[in-house]
């Protein structure tokens, strides 16, 4: 997605993304009748409903997903948005609490990680298999809608690639270009005037980042999520350089530092980004006129 920034000097394109997003809600049916079509929304509409007064009550929501898969047609498919809102927050969570805890570990195998890990991480982790379970069993009701990969099999690969990274970690230097670090400079002379912990300049986010800018830039694209197999998220990119990224922020265009993060303030996604308290590193890469930023915990 480019969103229109319009600035002072220019118009900037970015970009962002805190993990916690979601995809938006799929409601297309088949042809059907009007009446049959409006009962179908109106029963979609009652089902959220009942879904988001649930709140953290994870039983009632099963029940109620139950409740759609039974109703059939498309109405199981109203309410995958909000499960993935809800796994997707959560994960947010879990991902940079699991690498802490697979630091103090020198076995990397899952089995041993999780037999030392405490009440709550493992909590975290049973909701987190209890969401992926109902996102795909609505997924499940529609070949058409159907993921290649079902979501658990999507957590368990990932999990065990961060458990397995963190450990491995070895030293990793890589050269700032001049550009980039401004714009770590600016980030937290900002952070710094609001009162916020500055970032460290985490190596491994700029290799992460700068991959990134350099495949929008070959492929011609735009956006958090990547065609790349293994790559698609910035999660999955970060894994791969052996590190976790919580949010990240992009920009296209030939701008100088300053501009680019001025654009980003002026964009309240953006800005929360930058600002975000629980942040403590980040990591920037240019490629071309594609820019991008990623934070961690």
């Amino acid at each position: 997605m480019m969103i229109p920034i319009k600035t002072t000097f220019c118009l900037l394109f970015l970009c962002l993304l805190t993990v916690g997003m979601s995809e938006g809600t799929v409601i297309a049916a088949e042809p059907q009748s009007k009446g049959a079509e409006d009962r179908s929304k109106q029963t979609i509409r009652e089902l959220r409903d009942k879904y988001s007064a649930a709140e953290s009550d994870l039983n009632v929501k099963e029940s109620i997903v139950q409740e759609a898969i039974e109703a059939g047609n498309r109405i199981p498919l109203g309410l995958r948005s909000l499960v993935r809102l809800d796994y997707d927050k959560l994960a947010a969570d879990y991902w940079p609490r699991l690498r802490r805890q697979a630091k103090k570990m020198d076995d990397t195998s899952t089995d041993a990680l999780l037999a030392s890990a405490n009440v709550n991480l493992l909590s975290q982790r049973d909701s987190l298999l209890r969401l992926a379970r109902m996102f795909d069993r609505l997924s499940a009701t529609s070949s058409e809608d159907s993921p290649k990969t079902t979501l658990r099999s999507q957590f368990e690969k990932r999990e065990h690639k961060m458990i397995t990274a963190t450990k491995s970690k070895s030293k990793f230097s890589i050269r700032m270009r001049g550009d980039e670090a401004e714009i770590i400079r600016l980030t937290n002379a900002i952070r710094k005037k609001t009162g916020l912990s500055q970032l460290t300049t985490d190596p491994r986010l700029v290799a992460t980042a700068r991959d990134h800018s350099s495949d929008m830039k070959r492929l011609d694209f735009f956006d958090h999520q990547s065609p790349i197999e293994g790559k698609q998220t910035p999660a999955d990119r970060a894994i791969r350089f052996k590190t976790t990224a919580n949010a990240e922020n992009l920009a296209a265009g030939n701008y100088t530092p300053l501009v680019i993060v001025e654009g980003w303030l002026g964009s309240p996604g953006h800005r929360t980004n930058l600002l975000q308290p629980e942040w403590n590193r980040i990591g920037v890469g240019r490629v071309g006129n594609y820019w991008t930023a990623l934070y961690g915990q």
